[in-house]
C-alpha cells in the first residue's frame, strides 16, 4: 500500500491526502515519461521530424559541431557558409551546452549526426521541463495533483511546443523552474548553496544559446529578487547579509560560468549584421491586442503546421493593407490550456494578498504589455536599455504569462479542495464566466467577425470552442463533485491532469509534424559530391550554390556544413556585415570570391545547373601595389573606381614594405595544409616584397605568421585577407587564436573550480522566516 502523509500546502492548506517525496517523483517521472512519449510520439515512434529551422539551421549546425568534436576539435571557423565565418563564436550553436556535446557520439556511419539522437535530445528537455516544474511546485508546498497540472501546463504550452523549432529556447525554459526554485530558496533562507547552484544551472542554460531568452529570464529573477526585497522591507523582516548575498551569486555564477562564450559572441556581435537594429526592426514579430483571445480559443487566427496541408492557414492583418507572415504564428503562439487559465483566474482574484501571488500578476501584466511592442508602452521604453536593443520578437515575452499561470494553477487547484474558502463552486462558476462568454462568442461565430478573419476560418473557431466548453464543463462538474461530497480526490486530480494534457495535445502535438527527413533533404549523390566537397589545400575553391536573378537553389542553404562543400551561401540569423567585396560586378564579386562553379537556370528544362567559372580567381595570389582607404570610404571608393585586382589590393592600413616596380616577378606560393583553425602556406624563393591577398574573409581573431614571428593581417578589398611578405620569406601560418576565448575559459573555469566546493559547503546561520 502506498504510504501517504499529510503534508502543508503553499499557503497553509493541507490536502487530505499526499504522498512522501520519493513516491511523489517516482509517480511524476512515470508520468512524464508517458505525457512525453505520447506528444511526441509521431518523432519517437513514428515517421514525422521536426521542420522549418530545425530543419534549415539547427540540425547542419549540430551536425558540424558534433562531427568536428567527436574528432577532438573545437570548430572556432566554419569555412563552409558565407565565405567563412566565426563558428563557437556564435551564441546559437551552443556549442559548449553540456547536452549538445552528448551529440558526439551518435554519428552515423556515413559521417553525420543522427537525426533521432538530435530529435530525441531536444524531446528529453520537455521531460526535464516537466521535471523541473513539478520540483519547483512541490518546493512551494503544491500537492502531488496540482504539481502535475502546472508541469504539463507549462512543459506543453504553445510557447515550448512551437519552438521546438528553436530549441535553444526550449533548452532555457526546461530548466527555469528549477533555477527559479534555486533561486526563491537563496532568497527565503540566505541559502548560498541554493544561490550558486541556481546560478551554476543558469550558466549551463545559458550556453544553450539563445540570449533573447537568457536576458528575459534574468530579467524576471531580478524582478523577483527586488519584489522579494520590498516585500521583506515592509514586512520589517530582519536584515541578514546571506539573504543579499545568497540571490546574487546567482547572477555572479550564471554570468562566469557563461564567459567561456559571452566574450567571443560579443566579439562577433560588434562585427554582424545585428550590430545596430532600429525600433522597427525590433518591434517586428509584436502580439497584436486581439490575440489575447487565443488564451481561450486557440487557433483563432489559422494555423501552420509540418505537414502544409492547412484548410485554415494563418491570417492576420498587421494594417488594414499588410498581412503577418506566417511565422507570426509560433512567434506569438502562447495557449497554455482553458484549465489552467481558470484555475489560476481563481487564484489571482481570491487569493492576490497571499505571499508572491501578486508578483506573478505584475509578471503577467508586464509580459502582455511587453510583447505589444510598438503597441505598448513598455518595449520602447525597454528599448532603451543595453541589450534590448538588439533582440526582435517582443511577443515572446508572453512566456512570463505561461509561467505565471502554470503556477497559479497549481495554486489554484489546491486551493479550489483544500482551502477553506467559502462558496468556493460559485467562485470558480464566476471566474469561468468570462471564458465561457468567449468560448460562446466563438461558437456563434461573432468572435472571428471581430478579429477581422475571413469567415471561412468560422467552423474552426467554432469547433475549438465547442471543445473548450466541454472542458468547462467536466472542469465545473468534477469540482461541484468533488466539493459536496468532499472526496474522490484521486479520481479528479487524475482527470483534470489528463484533461489538461489532452487539451494541449489536440491543440499542438501536429505542429511539428513533417514528413521530410533531414537525411534525405541534405542527401547528394556521389558524383557531385566528388566534385564540390573539399578534399585537399592544392584545389580550393568555392560554390555558389544559390540565385536570386534568375531564382534558383540547388542545395538546402547549409549543405556547406553536412558535406564540407565551400559555399557563399548560407542561412544564420547572425552574419559578418562584411561577407563579400565591395565591388558592383556580381560577376566580379564571384571572381574574387574563388568561386569555381556558378548556379544558373537551364533555359530547357528551367532546372538548376551548375557552370565553371573561367575567371575565378586563385584562393590566394600576389601583388605589387595597392591603395590604402580608410574604413569608412573603401565601400564607396571601390565601388566607383575601375581597379585591377589581380595587380592591385585595397586596403585600409598602411603596410610597412615598398612598393616592388617590376610587377613581371614570378613568385610561387602554395598551401601546404587546410583546416578550420590554421592553415598553412609556402613561399618559394621570393625575390621582392608583395602581398599576399587572400580569398578568405578577414576577422580579428585570425593572426598571421611569416617565418614564426607575427605579422600584420590586413583586411583587403572591404572583406579579404591580406598580409605584408618581405623578400626571402618562406613560410606563413594563419591560426585563429581568440583572445576573448582564453580569457572566458580560465573566468568558467575558476567559477566551477570555486562553485562546485560552495554547493557542497554547508553554511549555518540561514534565516528561516524570510
Amino acid at each position: 500500500m502506498t504510504k501517504t502523509t499529510k503534508r502543508t500546502e503553499f499557503v497553509g492548506e493541507k490536502s487530505k491526502v499526499d504522498f512522501d517525496t520519493k513516491t511523489s517523483i517516482i509517480i511524476a517521472s512515470v508520468i512524464f515519461i508517458f505525457t512525453t512519449s505520447i506528444f511526441f510520439g509521431d518523432q519517437l515512434f513514428g515517421d514525422k521530424y521536426f521542420w522549418e529551422d530545425f530543419l534549415e539551421y539547427v540540425y547542419p549546425t549540430q551536425n558540424f559541431a558534433a562531427v568536428e568534436s567527436s574528432q577532438g576539435k573545437i570548430p572556432f571557423w566554419n569555412p563552409y557558409i558565407f565565405n567563412g565565418m566565426p563558428f563557437v563564436a556564435d551564441l546559437q550553436v551552443g556549442f559548449f551546452y553540456p547536452l549538445n556535446r552528448l551529440m558526439n557520439f551518435f554519428i552515423n556511419d556515413d559521417g553525420h549526426l543522427s537525426v533521432n539522437a538530435l530529435q530525441f535530445l531536444v524531446i528529453f528537455h520537455f521531460f526535464i521541463a516537466q521535471m523541473a516544474m513539478f520540483l519547483l511546485l512541490r518546493h512551494i508546498r503544491v500537492s502531488l495533483y496540482g504539481a502535475l497540472i502546472g508541469a504539463v501546463t507549462y512543459s506543453f504550452s504553445m510557447i515550448m511546443v512551437c519552438h521546438v523549432i528553436h530549441p535553444m529556447m526550449v533548452y532555457h525554459f526546461a530548466w527555469f523552474p528549477l533555477v527559479f526554485m534555486l533561486f526563491k530558496k537563496a532568497i527565503d533562507n540566505g541559502d548560498i548553496r541554493a544561490g550558486v547552484g541556481g546560478g551554476m544551472i543558469f550558466g549551463f542554460t545559458m550556453l544553450s544559446g539563445h540570449p533573447q531568452s537568457t536576458l528575459y529570464l534574468a530579467l524576471l529573477l531580478g524582478f523577483y529578487l527586488i519584489y522579494r526585497l520590498i516585500i521583506n522591507f515592509k514586512s520589517k523582516v530582519q536584515f541578514k547579509l546571506p539573504i543579499l548575498i545568497a540571490p546574487i551569486l546567482t547572477f555572479v555564477f550564471a554570468g562566469a560560468i557563461f564567459q567561456v562564450q559571452y566574450l567571443m559572441s560579443g566579439e562577433l556581435a560588434e562585427l554582424s549584421n545585428r550590430a545596430e537594429m532600429s525600433y522597427e526592426e525590433s518591434s517586428k514579430g509584436s502580439l497584436a491586442i486581439s490575440q489575447v483571445l487565443q488564451a481561450v480559443v486557440p487557433d483563432l487566427f489559422g494555423k501552420v503546421d509540418g505537414m502544409g496541408q492547412n484548410e485554415f492557414p494563418f491570417y492576420l492583418k498587421i494594417s488594414p493593407t499588410v498581412d503577418a507572415p506566417y511565422f507570426t504564428y509560433w512567434e506569438s503562439a502562447f495557449y497554455f490550456g482553458l484549465l489552467a487559465l481558470i484555475l489560476g483566474l481563481l487564484t489571482l482574484v481570491y487569493f492576490l494578498k497571499e505571499r508572491d501571488i501578486a508578483f506573478f500578476l505584475f509578471i503577467i501584466i508586464f509580459g502582455f504589455l511587453y510583447a505589444l511592442g510598438s503597441s505598448g508602452l513598455i518595449h520602447g521604453l525597454f528599448y532603451n536599455i543595453p541589450f534590448f536593443s538588439q533582440i526582435r520578437i517582443p511577443s515572446r515575452m508572453m512566456f512570463y504569462s505561461v509561467f505565471a499561470f502554470s503556477i497559479l494553477s497549481a495554486i489554484g487547484f489546491d486551493k479550489l479542495f483544500f482551502s477553506n474558502l467559502a462558496n468556493k463552486f460559485k467562485k470558480l462558476l464566476l471566474v469561468s464566466a468570462l471564458p465561457i462568454f468567449v468560448l460562446i462568442l466563438g461558437l456563434t461565430g461573432i468572435l472571428t467577425s471581430m478579429v477581422d478573419v475571413p469567415a471561412s476560418y468560422m467552423p474552426l473557431a467554432a469547433s475549438n470552442s465547442l471543445i473548450g466548453l466541454f472542458i468547462i464543463v467536466v472542469l465545473l462538474g468534477l469540482s461541484y463533485v468533488t466539493i459536496k461530497n468532499n472526496g474522490a480526490l484521486h479520481f479528479s486530480g487524475g482527470l483534470l491532469v489528463l484533461l489538461v494534457f489532452l487539451d494541449l495535445y489536440a491543440v499542438g502535438s501536429k505542429f511539428n509534424d513533417s514528413p521530410q527527413s533531414p537525411t534525405q533533404a541534405y542527401e547528394l549523390d556521389n558524383a557531385t559530391l566528388n566534385l564540390f566537397k573539399f578534399q585537399s589545400p592544392d584545389n580550393l575553391f568555392r560554390v555558389n550554390t544559390r540565385s536570386y536573378n534568375p531564382p534558383v537553389m540547388a542545395f538546402k542553404r547549409n549543405q556547406g556544413y553536412m558535406d564540407n562543400i565551400m559555399t557563399t551561401e548560407g542561412y544564420n540569423p547572425l552574419v559578418l556585415q562584411r561577407v563579400n567585396p565591395a565591388v558592383n560586378d556580381v560577376d566580379l564579386i564571384y571572381d574574387l570570391l574563388n568561386v569555381k562553379y556558378k548556379i544558373t537556370l537551364d533555359p530547357q528544362t528551367r532546372g538548376p545547373v551548375f557552370v565553371e567559372n573561367p575567371t575565378m580567381f586563385p584562393r590566394f595570389w600576389y601583388v605589387f601595389d595597392w591603395d590604402v582607404i580608410g574604413e569608412n570610404e573603401v565601400e564607396s571608393f571601390m565601388k566607383s573606381n575601375q581597379i585591377d585586382y589581380r595587380k592591385k589590393v585595397i586596403l585600409e592600413e598602411q603596410p610597412k614594405i615598398s612598393r616592388n616596380a617590376n610587377d613581371s616577378l614570378k613568385i610561387d606560393i602554395k598551401c601546404m595544409e587546410y583546416s578550420g583553425n590554421y592553415q598553412r602556406y609556402e613561399v618559394m624563393n621570393p625575390e621582392a616584397d608583395f602581398i599576399l591577398v587572400l580569398s578568405e574573409i578577414w576577422y580579428p581573431a585570425w593572426k598571421v605568421f611569416v617565418d614564426g614571428m607575427p605579422a600584420k593581417l590586413h583586411r583587403a578589398n572591404y572583406s579579404l585577407r591580406a598580409v605584408e611578405i618581405p623578400k626571402g620569406a618562406s613560410k606563413i601560418e594563419f591560426r585563429f587564436a581568440s583572445p576573448s576565448f582564453a580569457i572566458g575559459q580560465w573566468i568558467t573555469l575558476i567559477a566551477l573550480i570555486i562553485g562546485i566546493p560552495l554547493m557542497i559547503i554547508k553554511f549555518n546561520g540561514k534565516n528561516k522566516n524570510g
